[in-house]
């Protein structure tokens, strides 16, 4: 990443990846078991949220061309603050990560794989992102050209084969759980956009930085639409008591797929998507993390460093004692971490505006004199 820019393609499917790894295993159960038959009011109400916030926030990042939010910070306070915010989403990177493969080493160990330990599958999943690593991360942003449509391809067969099965009946009441919980309470799924986090950092990889703001809004676009789509397709197909209380939803709907006698058991295929999905996830995310390390401690190559994450995450994926306490930090830790990111990003860029304005006055003013 560090050597080659990307292009637009390249850098909204590094995005994508993101947000197509937790609808897959996470956010669909996530949302349903929050907002019963209320979801898709939810989606609509937080998917006008996000293109707000996102206005919002490339009007304030447009003074910072080229810079990504450790530039920013560095220009705020100086190499301490850039420091602790470096090392602050290091740790956030690690914790989501840890959350999705200690999930997803569960769902396959449910699905296929019941006598297989779980330390054994996520030992098995990180030696794979080991694997990718290696190939380097050009190889894993050129394959996110093919992993990404593929994975889009299949979400779109999926809801398509389920048509049959739908029954409008099952998204009422419209409402859910009521007004409060789907408008007050549910502004904590603005997370769904959590693949924002890496507008932060994409801007200086980009070969054409002026692409930065319809990379942002055509992304969270595709994060309203997929999002939309996924959670709408498993309330038409499934009574909300089913498909809140499966712990992957999707690969529930994939299993009640069949196409005449010659193609049955597509969850199979279903497996293998998500398993190829994590695994780019992973590669990408060991980048980012790898590149936030070299730019706050100046290290030559990156690239020794990305096994020692790997196995720092292969522990704290161990940390979590069961599934339960898993979808327990997804569902509390992982919102508000990503809330406070959030509130904190806006404060950052508004005393970094205003900062640049007094800074750009006091020269005005020199050059006056």
């Amino acid at each position: 990443m560090d050597k080659d820019k990307i292009g637009f393609g390249e850098a909204l499917c590094i995005l994508l990846i993101v947000i197509l790894s937790h609808m897959i295993l996470t956010l669909p159960k996530a949302i349903l078991e929050s907002q019963g038959t209320g979801s898709i009011l939810n989606i609509i109400y937080i998917s006008i949220l996000g293109f707000i916030l996102i206005f919002i926030f490339t009007k304030l990042y447009s003074n910072f061309s080229g810079k990504d939010i450790l530039d920013i910070s560095e220009f705020i306070g100086g190499k301490i603050l850039k420091f602790v915010l470096g090392v602050f989403f290091i740790c956030y990177f690690l914790f989501i990560a840890s959350l999705l493969v200690r999930n997803t080493s569960e769902s396959f160990r449910t699905m296929y794989l019941q006598n297989t330990p779980v330390p054994y599958l996520i030992f098995a999943l990180l030696v794979g992102a080991s694997y990718v690593n290696r190939l380097g991360s050009g190889a894993t942003i050129k394959a996110n050209l093919i992993i990404v449509p593929v994975v889009f391809i299949v979400l779109d067969l999926i809801f398509m084969s389920s048509i049959n099965n739908f029954s409008f009946g099952r998204l009422f009441p419209i409402m859910g759980y009521g007004a409060k919980n789907t408008f007050i309470n549910g502004i904590t799924n603005l997370y769904i956009f959590g693949g924002s986090i890496f507008f932060l950092f994409i801007m200086p990889m980009l070969k054409k930085p002026e692409e930065f703001n319809k990379i942002a809004f055509l992304s969270t676009g595709i994060y309203s639409v997929s999002t939309f789509l996924t959670i709408l397709g498993l309330l038409l197909t499934f009574p909300i008591s089913i498909s809140s209380g499966s712990n992957v939803p999707i690969y529930m709907q994939t299993r009640e797929i069949t196409i005449g006698n010659f193609i049955q058991r597509t969850d199979a295929f279903f497996v293998i998507i998500c398993f190829i999905t994590l695994l780019s996830y992973l590669s990408i995310i060991m980048n980012f993390i790898t590149r936030i390390f070299k730019k706050i401690t100046n290290i030559k190559d990156k690239n020794i460093v990305s096994n020692c994450f790997l196995a720092i995450l292969f522990g704290i994926s161990l940390l979590y004692s069961n599934i339960i306490q898993v979808r327990k930090f997804q569902s509390i830790y992982y919102k508000d971490c990503f809330l406070f990111i959030l509130v904190g990003t806006f404060i950052l860029l508004i005393i970094a505006n205003l900062k640049l304005k007094l800074k750009n006055k006091n020269e005005r003013k020199n050059i006056i004199e």
